[in-house]
């Protein structure tokens, strides 16, 4: 059996002292000028920062509280978005880190993150003069507009998840996908503080300073707008070749964003607005896709075109003379369905392997995107709407009265719980019958087996055509016959996926350090995959298997010895010549390196802390918006009716 020594084994639960530190060191170097700023900027004192902000806010016509961290937003993007780009294809070809630093992709997310966190402070200590209408009041004498709220609860919940990142790996082991708690707590607070964006806009128009010196006021706040598209980062495994999750998601997660951005941007622009909108967001992916190309040696992202759903809210525009809830509506879920549906050729050219879908999976996927896109295309209007209203002197928006004014705001929250209960019910990965996992270990090393549980476990019985497993540099096509004999017949995808095997340079092995090849029907529940895969040294090879609506399990063929993890699962797992061996729930094997016997309680309660902060931050954007648009107190009572 093969062994790998665990002074070499990447660690699979917390990191290193001296990586902890260095991570404080960096927190250090930015905030403790930050700090000496909000302390002289509060007392009135000039600044180094501060004239900055005063120079760009001549040059932009922005408010000075508005433009310094509206660029510096997109800064952290940059940053961001150049680590994230660069860090999950590494892990996809060499595995684990020694620590959260020894890789030095961590270090443009952090710094991308830390920088998020200080532009809503810089922004809510900038806001001194030419404030909006409504604003937090803070102390008796400092009153912030909403944009900055928006954009430091989301620097904040991306700055807490790093160092709770690293607590949940000591708690539970590993987490390796992009959809963690903690994970999402950074990737989401980094995509959700775009949300400030439009907003800073807004407020600053409101104030009396017009967006970019009063050129092209809408243009520029739908450029804003587009923007927020970034959470297309949450969809990186799919447009990789490794989702972890169901399919359904992906089209629930696309027509989500273009319902949200393509109807939003619609609506403020007119004509030519989801268009608009669609630009924004190829120019995003085209200029990630230009970060990470100098980085010859690493997976390269994918990402779906989108631009049949914004052709078709155009063309739903067109019918409609008031774009009130029933075109949004409309709009959103034709979009969602329609625009989906042309993806299928894009994917198909473009997107790597399990992408697209067999066509008799089209229907309930269509369907889902339908749905959401429904929800979402509400939440674009509502979004607009509030926009339109904060960037109106008093709250009104004179040339589209009853589209800016007739949307109650029960509508943009009727459209984000339709996502959730879609999410909810279709995100979590679910397993088909039941098995057991056991570790054996004697003097040569450990391994780990599988047995099934009862009949309506997918059992394979498999047989290579060079039969070579246990040697070195093993390399074979794979064979296998399921029972029950359809089982993959109605696969919303059936292929096999060898992965983590950069470190052995093996040039016979295509790409670098990740294989998707199609499992190819051979007749009665006989599947053989397209071309040869890696079975031996680093490399982790199985063939997956994922059935409508959400029933992710795999079939392992080779997975090392990993002595660092604390886990049944750690030991070497083989499958010989013509051995049957079942299909095992999914996650528990792309997420080999969590815990065993960690108390259900605690997950309970960290799963729900995570989800409780994120119910807190979603109900305070929605506030911060809805307040953001308020009108003043003298331009309501002059619309209120005068009785007699």
């Amino acid at each position: 059996m093969i062994i790998l020594d665990s002074t070499v084994s990447p660690p699979a639960g917390g990191a290193p002292t001296d990586q902890i530190l260095i991570a404080f060191a960096m927190c250090a170097v930015l905030y403790l000028p930050l700090a000496w700023f909000v302390w002289r900027e509060s007392g009135g004192h000039p600044t180094l920062i501060g004239r900055v902000a005063d120079w760009m806010a001549a040059k932009s016509g922005l408010a000075r509280w508005a433009a310094l961290p509206f660029v510096l937003t997109y800064v952290s993007l940059l940053s961001c978005g150049f680590g994230v780009y660069w860090d999950v294809p590494t892990h996809m070809q060499k595995g684990r880190d020694p620590g959260p630093l020894a890789n030095p992709s961590h270090y443009p997310i952090l710094l991308g993150i830390l920088l998020f966190l200080m532009a809503g402070v810089m922004a809510a200590t900038l806001a001194r003069q030419d404030l909006p209408r409504r604003t937090l009041r803070i102390t008796s004498t400092w009153r912030v507009p909403m944009a900055p709220v928006v954009l430091t609860a989301a620097g904040l919940i991306a700055a807490l998840g790093f160092p709770l990142d690293d607590l949940w790996h000591r708690l539970f082991g590993q987490d390796v996908t992009e959809w963690g708690p903690t994970h999402t707590m950074m990737i989401g607070g980094a995509v959700t503080s775009f949300l400030s964006l439009p907003l800073f806009l807004a407020e600053s128009a409101q104030a009396g300073r017009p967006l970019l010196g009063g050129r092209f006021p809408r243009l520029s706040l739908a450029f804003a707008m587009g923007s927020c598209v970034i959470p297309t980062a949450f969809l990186m495994e799919f447009d990789l070749g490794i989702p972890q999750f169901p399919e359904v998601t992906l089209y629930v997660i696309s027509a989500l964003l273009t319902g949200w951005i393509f109807v939003g941007t619609r609506v403020v622009l007119g004509r030519g607005g989801a268009l608009y909108g669609w630009s924004v967001y190829v120019v995003i992916r085209l200029a990630i896709l230009a970060m990470t190309a100098p980085l010859t040696h690493i997976h390269h992202a994918r990402f779906l075109l989108y631009l049949g759903a914004a052709i078709v809210i155009e063309l739903v525009a067109l019918g409609f003379k008031k774009h009130g809830a029933v075109f949004a509506a409309t709009a959103g879920a034709l979009a969602g369905a329609i625009g989906m549906l042309t993806e299928q050729v894009w994917m198909k050219v473009f997107m790597p392997i399990p992408l697209p879908p067999p066509a008799d999976h089209l229907p309930f996927l269509l369907g889902a995107a339908a749905v959401s896109g429904l929800g979402a295309g509400l939440l674009g209007l509502a979004w607009a709407t509030f926009l339109l209203r904060t960037a109106s002197p008093d709250g009104t928006v004179p040339d589209a009265p009853r589209r800016a004014t007739s949307v109650p705001r029960w509508i943009g929250t009727a459209g984000v719980l339709t996502f959730l209960v879609l999410m909810g019910v279709f995100a979590v990965p679910r397993s088909i019958g039941q098995t057991t996992v056991s570790e054996q270990c004697g003097d040569t090393g450990c391994a780990t087996s599988f047995a099934p549980v009862g009949s309506d476990t997918v059992v394979a019985t498999v047989r290579y055509a060079d039969n070579c497993v246990g040697q070195d540099r093993c390399l074979s096509r794979v064979q296998v016959e399921v029972t029950p004999a359809d089982a993959a017949v109605d696969a919303l995808w059936f292929d096999a996926l060898a992965w983590q095997g950069e470190r052995d340079h093996d040039s016979r092995v295509p790409g670098s350090g990740v294989l998707a090849t199609q499992m190819v029907p051979r007749g009665d529940g006989i599947y053989e995959t397209a071309d040869p895969v890696p079975l031996y040294g680093n490399w982790k090879t199985m063939v997956r298997l994922h059935r409508a609506p959400s029933s992710m399990v795999a079939l392992p063929l080779h997975f090392p010895a990993d002595p660092s993890i604390k886990s049944v699962r750690a030991g070497l797992i083989q499958v010989a010549n013509g051995d049957s061996a079942p299909f095992v729930y999914e996650p528990s094997l792309l997420q080999r390196e969590r815990r065993d016997g960690v108390p259900g309680w605690l997950w309970g309660v960290m799963y729900g802390t995570v989800l409780g902060a994120w119910v807190v931050l979603l109900a305070l954007y929605g506030w911060c918006y809805v307040n953001a648009g308020r009108p003043s107190a003298v331009a309501k009572a002059a619309r209120e009716p005068v009785r007699t």
